[in-house]
Order: structure tokens, then sequence, then C-alpha cells
């Protein structure tokens, strides 16, 4: 930081003092062959001769901390101005204690801010990218219990379930202050399940057990109730059971086909999740400071 005024042994003893009570800053006797991260003017209070010079640094640099032996009120009142007195010496400590902690409250270290809004940033993705991915597992898994707002064994109902599980996903993204990443063209949803080789040869079996259960049935009550009743009675045995057996084969096919249905599904939005997590663009902080503070003129420091 530059310390400036009209009387360099005053300045200077200002600045060596400050070097002592104030460390981890560097406080150079005039204006220094870097750029400084901010001013202070000492003067004895001549304010109209003051008034320029101090007006010239606040717009430089963006303010000024004016330690003074006199008033200055017209300039403590403008924008950007931080006026500091001292009584007596300008070097004694207690004077120069609260121009410290002036210069502490006014100025920030803006590579150091640079750097915790970096860290903040890279926290805050991660958080973003994690809570994403557990809030589409758990949109996933809500989709595909049974007795859903669709079934999973019809190709209908895959289209219906993917509309939705897309639709909160985005949800998610949008609470967390996150824009929706373009995808790529969806894929079309999980067509209609073939039915599986097995089916058939199962339809076979079960008609042929039906059939002889029914002649079965005929024979023995043949022998006690006449041919007649007995095949009436096997006719009545071999339908009911083909019915049966043929509605327990259907339902056991249709729990595979909703089975197969749930695990595409679960692939493909997985697939959906880690596109979309790859693809998150959280807004950082860290861009804005340094958007910010691009125009300070490469200063250390901005006021506050």
């Amino acid at each position: 930081m530059s310390v400036i005024g009209p009387e360099r042994d005053n300045v200077a003893a200002v600045a060596a003092t400050l070097q002592e009570r104030v460390p981890g800053r560097r406080f150079v006797v005039g204006a220094g062959p870097d750029t400084a991260g901010g001013v202070i003017a000492v003067t004895a209070g001549e304010e109209d001769e003051d008034a320029a010079i101090v007006r010239a640094v606040r717009d430089a640099m963006g303010g000024c901390v004016v330690y003074t032996g006199g008033e200055l009120t017209a300039l403590s009142a403008e924008p950007g101005v931080t006026v500091v007195p001292w009584d007596g010496d300008a070097a004694d400590r207690r004077n120069i204690d609260r121009l410290a902690a002036a210069v502490t409250d006014r100025w920030i270290d803006v590579p150091r801010w640079v750097s915790d809004a970096r860290r903040a940033d890279a926290d805050r993705i991660d958080r973003v990218r994690v809570a994403v991915r557990l809030t589409a597992e758990r949109h996933a898994s809500d989709l595909l219990e049974p007795g859903g707002q669709a079934d999973a064994a019809t190709s209908d109902g895959r289209g219906l379930l993917d509309a939705l599980f897309r639709a909160r996903l985005r949800c998610t993204v949008l609470e967390h202050g996150v824009e929706w990443p373009h995808l790529p063209e969806s894929p079309t949803p999980a067509g209609a399940s073939p039915v599986p080789g097995g089916d058939r040869q199962r339809e076979l079996l079960v008609l042929v057990a039906s059939c002889g259960a029914g002649l079965a049935a005929a024979v023995a009550v043949g022998r006690l109730a006449g041919p007649l009743i007995g095949v009436f009675v096997g006719v009545i045995v071999a339908v009911t059971l083909a019915l049966v057996r043929r509605r327990m084969l259907a339902g056991a096919r249709r729990e595979r086909d909703r089975a197969a249905g749930a695990a595409q599904l679960r692939r493909q939005w997985g697939a959906v999740a880690t596109e979309v997590v790859s693809r998150l663009r959280v807004p950082t902080v860290a861009d804005a400071v340094v958007a910010e503070t691009a125009g300070t003129a490469g200063m250390t420091g901005v006021t506050r």
C-alpha cells in the first residue's frame, strides 16, 4: 500500500509504524514501482490543498484513506474517502492503531478472496452433482415401485415413466439454481418386450396337462356315474385347469416383462443422469469476483 503526503519524514514514520502494526501487508512511501492495493494520504489538514489530490486518488483507486491532523469535514462526507484523524504525533502508536483498524476494515486481499471463492465454487459443484445423482436414483426407485403411476411391463407405460423421470430430474436441477443442460436426442423408450421363447412350450404343456386331468376325471366319474356324466365332468375339469394355468402363465409373463422393463429403464435413466451431471454448468462466484475486480488496475485490495 502506498503512503503519500507532503511531509516525507512524517509519511516515512507513519509507514514504518504501520508496517509493525499490520503484519502481512507492505507499506511503501510514495507511489512505488508497482500498482498499489490502496493509498493512505497523510496530511496536516489543509483541506483546500489536499481535496483535489484525495479525490484524484479516490477516482483512480476506488478509495482512499486520509490520515490527518485536521477535520476535513467535506472530504469525510464523500463516498470512497475515509478520514482517520490523529491527535498529537502522527506516528504515535495509539493513532496508528486507529489507522491500522481503518485499513484492515476497508481493504481485502483480492487474490485470497478469489482463491476462497474458487474453493467454495468447487465444493458447491461437487455437492450439486452428488445431490442430482442421488435424487435421480430416488426418482427412479419411486417411479418403479409396484402400483406406481404406470406399468413398466408395457411400452406405453415405459414411455410415460421415462417422461416423468426426465421432468422430475429437470425440476431437481432447476431447484439447485442450475440451468438444465442441452442433451442429445433422447433414445426411443424401450419397446414391447418379446415373448420369451419358452412361453409357447409352457402353453402346450398346460393344454396337455389339462386334457390329461380332464380325461382322468372323466374315466373316474364315468365308472361311478356313467359315461355321459364322466365326459361332462372331464370337460369341465380340463377347461377349468386350462384357464387357471393359462392365467398363471400370463401373470408370470407379465412379471417378467415388468422386471425386464424396469431394468431397462434403470439403465436408460442411469445414462441420462450421468449425461446431465457431466454437462452441468454451475454458476461460479470466483468468475464474478474476477470480473468485479478486473477494473481495479491490478489492485490487491478494494474499498468496501
